[in-house]
């Protein structure tokens, strides 16, 4: 992600939420109102997140504000659950100041077309929110609020269509609020999932003039609040298998092993002609992001392939992708997954991971909120 997200972004800082006035003041973390699905409603409206659709060119579902309860300013506890655990931290509206000055940072680039189609729909109104995933180092307030909502009746409980479940507690203003919103704009947040929502976000917001007091719609995690995994790479076939196997014996330490979870677990896993071997870099490794094991794969590896080879950036089954090695003669790179600290650091240091490096889960449900037109 480049510092120049929204590059005709003006400085004010608004003193009030996105759609209502607040009790946190100036604070970069504010409440906001909105429109929370009505139950009956959600099996309708909660579904797959509207930047898939808009990426994959489709036209995003059309929004019935009847669905929709509205809703005083307030910020909102909010739990996705999962076959993999409880994922739970505080939905809040965090000012666009915050993500041009270094309060929010992010560690992946963006793709001007994904974000142009975003700004596109992100300037109608109403509209279903895609909330941005963020992570930070959580204070004793967060911690507290996020211990103790799920003893309390819950606002809305429902189901996602993937079999995972919304639970959202509605935090009205008042001194709880105010508290949050200070821990909460004291923090750095880190941006996990939405680095084009955040772009396309700021753009809207910078071409709607310096009256807009709309921010962006984030849910705050705590640091350990999410799963952190990775892209693999497969290379199409057919390859030149010694060509692969000279690329990765100069700068990587290569031997056979039994399966993909044992090399993974020392380096990069590579399935090369049926094989397993773990390739470990043999060299000192750069400083931050040139030095995760997904550069020095593309560096040294992946560019050294001829011109106009397909490798594609999957999360597909491992299953799946020794199949398709197996029918077209590919190899395929199963990459561990990169460690937050070392992602955290990155975007402390204003740099970018190469694409499809990193991928958080789970992501939040589409369409629990709806954005209230701006003031």
């Amino acid at each position: 992600m480049t510092r120049g997200y929204a590059p005709e972004a003006t400085a004010d800082t608004p003193a009030t939420s996105a759609g209502g006035a607040t009790t946190c003041g100036a604070q970069p973390v504010r409440t906001f109102a909105g429109w929370l699905v009505r139950a009956e409603a959600a099996a309708e409206e909660v579904g797959p997140m509207v930047e898939i659709a808009i990426a994959s060119r489709f036209a995003p579902r059309a929004v019935r504000p009847d669905s929709y309860e509205p809703m005083p300013p307030a910020l909102y506890v909010y739990r996705q659950s999962t076959p993999h655990g409880h994922h739970i931290g505080i939905v809040c509206d965090i000012m666009p100041e915050a993500f041009l000055d270094g309060r929010v940072l992010g560690h992946e680039s963006v793709q001007p077309q994904r974000v142009d189609g975003l700004t596109r729909y992100l300037a109608t109104t109403p509209q279903r929110v895609d909330l941005v995933s963020t992570l930070h180092r959580a204070g004793p307030v967060v911690r507290a609020t996020l211990a103790l909502a799920p003893e309390l009746p819950p606002d809305r409980d429902v189901a996602g269509l993937d079999g995972s479940r919304h639970t959202v507690w509605r935090i009205p203003e008042g001194p709880q609020t105010e508290k949050l919103c200070r821990e909460l704009g004291a923090a750095t947040h880190y941006i996990a999932d939405g680095h084009h929502r955040v772009a396309a976000s700021l753009n809207v917001r910078a071409r709607s003039g310096r009256g807009s007091r709309r921010g962006v719609l984030c849910v705050a995690y705590p640091l350990d609040g999410l799963r952190l995994a990775s892209f693999d790479r497969r290379v199409a076939g057919p390859v030149d298998s010694a060509l692969v196997r000279d690329l990765l014996e100069a700068s990587f330490h290569v031997r056979p092993v039994a399966d993909p979870q044992e090399a993974m677990a020392a380096g990069i896993a590579v399935n090369l002609d049926r094989r397993w071997y773990v390739a470990r870099y043999s060299g000192e490794r750069p400083p931050g992001s040139p030095g995760l094991d997904v550069s020095l794969l593309h560096d040294r590896v992946l560019s050294g392939l001829p011109p106009g080879t397909k490798i594609e950036q999957t999360r597909a089954p491992i299953e799946d992708l020794l199949t398709a090695c197996e029918a077209d003669g590919g190899v395929l790179f199963a990459l561990p997954a990169p460690q937050l600290e070392t992602l955290t650091a990155i975007a402390d240091a204003g740099q970018v991971v190469p694409a499809k490096s990193s991928f958080f889960s789970p992501k939040p449900g589409s369409g629990i909120f709806l954005r209230a037109p701006a003031p």
